[in-house]
């Protein structure tokens, strides 16, 4: 995932606020602030919240709530890798619309999950968790009815879509 952070981190103007949405313990983090921006994260898991306090200020949140945790049109872009594809369909879609709320206009979105396998529960060594498979002009037209412009979609077994929202960036 180095080469698409580094893709993201270049595609915003620095510094840049950016959410990790779903950070998990920070990886992604540390490098965004490499890189020169501003972050804050979200997870739902407190361990990976406490680790991901160690580089930036994070807090635990099921980003199925994560619009009223901040102000809209808060950041100016928002990294969900690999963090929808927990949800189902709907919540997703509710989710994506949460996203496009808390970007400002002309905001960047990354988003990636799964499109191979099928949906449903899988026992994994640490636990049992959902998955969301979804296609990828399925998942693209979601971004779409969400609120934003699909710039990229690049298929494989996470499709990764990169978006910006709808309207024009205010100056700064």
């Amino acid at each position: 995932m180095t080469d698409r952070v580094e893709r993201f981190a270049g595609w915003l103007p620095r510094p840049s606020l950016i959410l990790d949405a779903g950070c998990g313990p920070g990886r992604d983090l540390a490098r965004f602030r490499a890189y020169g921006h501003v972050v804050r994260g979200v997870d739902l898991n407190p361990v990976f919240v406490a680790m991901a306090r160690a580089h930036a200020p994070t807090s635990q949140c099921d980003l199925r709530e994560v619009g009223s945790r901040f102000p809209a049109g808060t950041f100016d872009g928002i990294w969900a890798s690999a963090s929808l594809v927990h949800l189902a369909e709907t919540e997703t879609v509710d989710v994506l619309g949460q996203f496009a709320g808390l970007l400002r206009p002309g905001g960047r979105l990354y988003a990636c999950l799964k499109s191979t396998g099928r949906t449903g529960w899988l026992d994994e060594p640490d636990g049992r968790r959902w998955y969301t498979v979804w296609g990828q002009d399925e998942f693209a037209a979601a971004v779409t009815e969400a609120g934003f412009e699909v710039d990229r979609v690049d298929p494989g077994p996470y499709v990764e879509v990169w978006a910006t929202r709808k309207g024009s960036a205010p100056e700064r």
